[in-house]
């Protein structure tokens, strides 16, 4: 399983339910990564996107029952486990999340952004996590709208 996140130096992902930056080289990234995958997300972040993920399986998780046109929806990391076993799924948030699913994620691909924001929510900082995780691709670093950023990729080490 992969995670799929743009953090800022100090791993924050968002504030009031909205990205840290507009960067549309990492939405770009973002859609090259995911297209023809599974992404799974929770309510909030769904409902900041307002709609499922063009070309992509949407899966939401919430503990609010009900459809979303469109989307798989479940109710307990249980059933998503289950209903996901076998695709190749990418987890794009929110931070509750990416903490439920964090233990059975193997490859991180994270954006780096070059700055810190004013974030409320935040995503496991890889690097201070005792050499647990390893880099093992990395982007040149790019800048727009200000933001210099670099994309990244991580592996968990086996132990």
């Amino acid at each position: 399983m992969n995670a799929i996140a743009a953090v800022d130096e100090n791993w924050g992902i968002g504030r009031n339910g909205k990205l840290l930056a507009h960067l549309p080289g990492d939405l770009l990234y973002f859609k090259e990564k995911t297209l023809g995958k599974t992404v799974v997300m929770g309510r909030e972040t769904y409902n900041s996107i307002g709609k499922p993920l063009p070309g992509r399986e949407t899966v939401v998780l919430s503990r609010s029952p009900g459809k979303r046109p469109g989307c798989q929806t479940f109710c307990s990391l249980g059933e998503a486990m289950e209903y996901l076993g076998g695709r190749d799924v990418f987890v794009a948030g929110g931070e509750a999340i990416y903490k439920l699913f964090f233990p059975y994620c193997d490859r991180f691909f994270i954006t780096k952004l070059y700055a810190a924001f004013d974030a409320d929510r935040h995503f496991p900082n890889l690097d201070r996590d005792g050499g647990s995780f390893s880099v093992v691709w990395s982007s040149g670093i790019m800048e727009e709208n200000s933001v210099r950023y670099q994309f990244t990729e991580y592996i968990r080490n086996k132990t």
